[in-house]
């Protein structure tokens, strides 16, 4: 019996397609999931609020004193409000575009999208020297995406930037706001920063937020492009500041000046590590 020797090479070049087939698989299952959810909400959710509507509009044209009128009118408006959000959260779940879309149509998608809602246009810089691996697109669309969500439902910013780049060993995320900020360690436990977390987690990635009160907020994502870069040291390689992102463009991000919410100097304390590399374990 002759036993076939191959060599590191081949093994790693072996091992990420291994984890990019694990990743597809992965990425498949939660488009299915997100779907199924939204479909419920569709139909549960979103069909008891239009019966909530209808039952309010009946009650408002039935006779009442000027505080019942008043009372009516503030739940029709909270009606409103929330089947406006059950429309978004249906939209967002749903990954259509993720398959056909390239990671610029889909940010150019998710930033007309937060200029309507908000009348606030991010500024985006897009540098991918190496192309986004397809089981990446999802990942960073996502991310970007949820930043943003964060930030219009509780930053009140006046700005924001958001820088997506790649180099030869990984690829990088940066969403940065001038909003009011938050404190990390109070907040970090939040569904929307663990959901962000454990999307670069399964990816081998890093993933931390950098915000203080009144300073607005900055998360930052660093993804190995193949999994094999993670024991050959992108590992140890800190995830790009914006002054480290190349950008071939006249007007370079980080000379825009983000004047925050407030001119009370806060000293920054370095930024929290919400995730560690962990070690790809096939053992199990």
């Amino acid at each position: 019996m002759v036993e076939e020797l191959y060599t590191p090479e081949q093994l790693a070049q072996m091992h990420d397609s291994l984890w990019q087939c694990v990743l597809q698989f992965a990425n498949v299952s939660a488009a299915q999931e997100r779907n199924r959810i939204a479909r419920d909400l569709h139909d549960s959710v979103g069909h008891a609020l239009t019966a909530l509507n209808f039952q309010l509009q009946t009650a408002m044209k039935c006779k009442a004193n000027a505080n019942q009128a008043q009372l009516l009118t503030e739940a029709h408006e909270l009606v409103k409000i929330a089947t406006k959000e059950v429309r978004q959260s249906v939209k967002a779940l749903r990954s259509d575009a993720l398959e056909t879309q390239s990671i610029e149509e889909l940010v150019e998608s998710l930033v007309k999208d937060f200029e309507r809602t908000t009348g606030i246009l991010p500024e985006v810089h897009i540098d991918l020297s190496v192309q986004l691996p397809l089981h990446l697109v999802a990942p960073i669309y996502r991310i970007t995406q949820e930043a943003l969500n964060n930030i219009r439902k509780y930053a009140k910013a006046t700005a924001v930037q958001i820088h997506i780049c790649t180099t030869s060993t990984g690829a990088y995320l940066i969403v940065k706001d001038n909003g009011r900020g938050f404190d990390v360690e109070k907040i970090c436990g939040g569904y929307g920063l663990q959901g962000m977390q454990e999307r670069v987690t399964v990816l081998q990635g890093r993933f931390s937020v950098d915000s203080q009160p009144g300073e607005g907020c900055c998360i930052s994502v660093g993804i190995p492009l193949f999994i094999s870069k993670v024991s050959s040291g992108f590992n140890q390689t800190p995830s790009p500041d914006i002054t480290d992102i190349p950008y071939n463009t006249k007007n370079d991000i980080s000379q825009i000046d983000l004047q925050y919410s407030t001119t009370q100097e806060i000293t920054r304390r370095p930024a929290v590590d919400i995730g560690e590399w962990q070690p790809l374990n096939l053992s199990d």
